[in-house]
């Protein structure tokens, strides 16, 4: 049995062996790592459908400032990847076994402390019931709130987020764009598509990207349309239809963005290229003892997509040591920019080094459409791509759902998909260690699988579209590598 009590001094809870877990210990060892506003831990009864199965939940208010800040709207995604770092410095009995995210206000006492009693009541039976965000408010909307939901704009905006959800019942003012709608950042762009059409304006992605809530997204909107210029109909973008990611990738990459293409072979690019290749190789054999297997099986001509598991800072590196020749001096990298190459592009001996280490830096939001614009470009000129279609680092070492991005990416261009299976790359150098230790990592390339062979297994494995089932049956093709004896 496990009970809860009450000290003077904070609340703990004591665990069927007798151990005591104390939530606010447990919440200032997961909120060093993530973004959070609000949290709360307690223990949740009944998971799963079985009765007496206990585990140790969170419910979560992101910290949005700090996720505007980065422009990211991956808020599940980020809040997991740092959670599942905090989790391998915790004993196994202080590990949260999940989390729920919600945008609305924790409740609090007069004097500022969360009520957990009441938090664990209202949001218990969501998590049982597998249910994200908050549950519907019961109280009156304002004014403010009323003059939105009835505006013209906001029963625009309304209607386009009802055709692009998948959900039946009535929208809310405080569902999430991406816990309670399902949009995610290639939705966003969907989205931005569906509201330019409907306003017949140029809606910039700055605005859709910063909006979390339905309020936000209206009110935005709403600020956006003051002033804004109308699009003739002969001018609009592409509609949503079949060759929807087709039309809008082969679209060249805006300037700023070609200036980071090194696709040439001058000298000087060469020489860096050969250095930092050589220095790579030599790093990772005598560190790291790095074995590669099956490096005859990246293509040495053509469009093809590297697609490794992601674990480690060390999993880009460590492909590159494990390369031929020819095809390390033709692959660009998709990398995640924000926390790491947003200061490059403020520096032009840094935008150069960048460039020449053929890198392509994205993010999930405003920038995430150019950069696979970016990705096509190199590819429909014969160049490799190491791309990691999980998105971000998974700690647990177990291949996670890939990104939709990696089955539009691949489907648009056609081009061959590579597993690489990566081993010992975690143990060398974990996300949550400051420094690498020396441990052997063994890289194995897999043989190149086709886009229309994914495609017709995905399906048969029951996907919902061409881009899923690319994304089901090239996870299948990676995780058979990985388990290959």
């Amino acid at each position: 049995m496990i009970e809860a009590f009450n000290d003077r001094f904070r609340n703990f809870i004591v665990l069927d062996s007798g151990e005591r877990i104390y939530p606010q210990e447990i919440e200032a060892a997961y909120a060093k790592f993530a973004p959070i506003k609000a949290m709360c831990v307690f223990i949740v009864s009944g998971m799963e459908g079985v009765r007496g199965a206990k585990a140790l939940w969170a419910v979560i208010q992101p910290n949005l400032d700090d996720f505007r800040k980065f422009d990211e709207v991956n808020l599940r995604g980020v809040i997991k990847e740092r959670f599942d770092n905090a989790s391998e410095l915790l004993p196994l009995h202080k590990r949260l076994k999940g989390f729920t995210l919600t945008l609305a206000d924790l409740p609090r006492t007069m004097l500022g402390k969360l009520k957990r009693y009441a938090i664990k009541r209202i949001y218990e039976p969501r998590v049982i019931a597998g249910m994200e965000g908050a549950p519907p408010s019961l109280v009156e909307l304002s004014p403010e709130s009323l003059f939105l939901i009835k505006s013209e704009v906001g029963i625009k905006i309304l209607e386009c987020l009802k055709e692009h959800s998948t959900i039946t019942r009535p929208i809310t003012l405080d569902d999430s764009l991406e816990l309670d709608l399902g949009i995610d950042s290639l939705g966003r762009i969907e989205l931005a598509t569906l509201l330019e059409a409907a306003f017949s304006v140029e809606i910039k992605n700055e605005v859709i990207s910063k909006a979390f809530s339905v309020k936000g997204l209206i009110s935005r909107i709403t600020e956006a349309l003051v002033g804004a210029q109308s699009i003739p109909l002969e001018d609009q973008g592409v509609s949503l239809g079949p060759d929807y990611w087709k039309e809008h990738l082969n679209v060249p990459p805006k300037k700023e963005n070609l200036e980071i293409l090194e696709l040439g072979t001058g000298f000087f690019a060469w020489l860096f290229r050969f250095s930092l290749t050589a220095v790579n190789f030599l790093v990772f054999r005598l560190f790291f003892n790095v074995k590669a297997q099956g490096a005859q099986n990246v293509p040495e001509e053509g469009a093809y997509i590297l697609y490794p598991n992601h674990t480690s800072f060390l999993d880009g590196p460590a492909i590159a040591a494990c390369l031929p020749r020819r095809p390390v001096f033709q692959l660009f990298y998709f990398v995640f920019g924000p926390y790491f190459f947003r200061p490059f592009t403020e520096s032009r001996i840094l935008r150069n080094f960048t460039k020449m280490a053929r890198v392509i830096p994205f993010d999930f939001s405003t920038r995430f459409l150019e950069a696979l614009r970016s990705c096509c470009f190199v590819l429909e000129r014969g160049k490799g791509l190491c791309f990691f279609p999980e998105g971000l680092r998974a700690a647990s070492g177990k291949i996670g759902k890939f990104k939709k991005g990696f089955g539009v990416l691949a489907k648009v261009t056609g081009a061959k998909l590579v597993p690489v299976a990566i081993e010992g790359a975690h143990e060398a150098w974990a996300s949550t260690a400051k420094y690498p230790k020396r441990y052997p990592i063994r890289v194995r390339f897999g043989k190149p699988l086709s886009c229309e062979d994914l495609e017709k297994e995905g399906m048969a494995m029951g996907a919902q579209n061409c881009y899923d089932a690319i994304c089901i049956a090239a996870r299948k093709a990676l995780i058979e590598l990985k388990d290959r004896p």
